[in-house]
């Protein structure tokens, strides 16, 4: 396990009010505020599918069945919609996110000096 720098700040843990309310500024909250975030769009979409689909139900069975064709095309915006939102999340947590491993300095690429008359 590695050791956490001083001032690197750890992710939330525990209840969200919690970590809005730290003074310190020692837990981040934008991790947890993304996933709510994509839970509620996942929501949204789901239930806003399933309307376009009833939707679509009630107007085939008024102007035929031509209407069904109108079915995957809800479906395709849903599935669009959550890939967009889902893309913008990941985006947004991996500029918040700290990396676990510290990175190697420049200087660890470079060769050691040579000294003459040595190859």
């Amino acid at each position: 396990m590695h050791p956490r720098q001083p001032h690197s700040p750890s992710p939330a843990r525990g209840p969200p009010l919690g970590a809005l309310l730290d003074l310190k500024l020692e837990r981040q909250v934008t991790p947890s505020l993304i996933r709510w975030i994509y839970s509620c769009t996942l929501v949204l979409v789901v239930v806003s599918v399933l309307f376009g689909l009833l939707w679509v139900w009630a107007l085939a069975s008024w102007m035929g069945a031509a209407m069904w064709l109108a079915a995957p095309i809800v479906i395709g915006a849903g599935l669009i919609t959550l890939l967009v939102v889902r893309v913008a999340c990941e985006r947004m947590i991996s500029r918040f996110r700290q990396p676990q491993f510290p990175m190697p300095q420049p200087s660890a690429y470079r060769s050691p000096p040579r000294q003459p008359g040595h190859r």
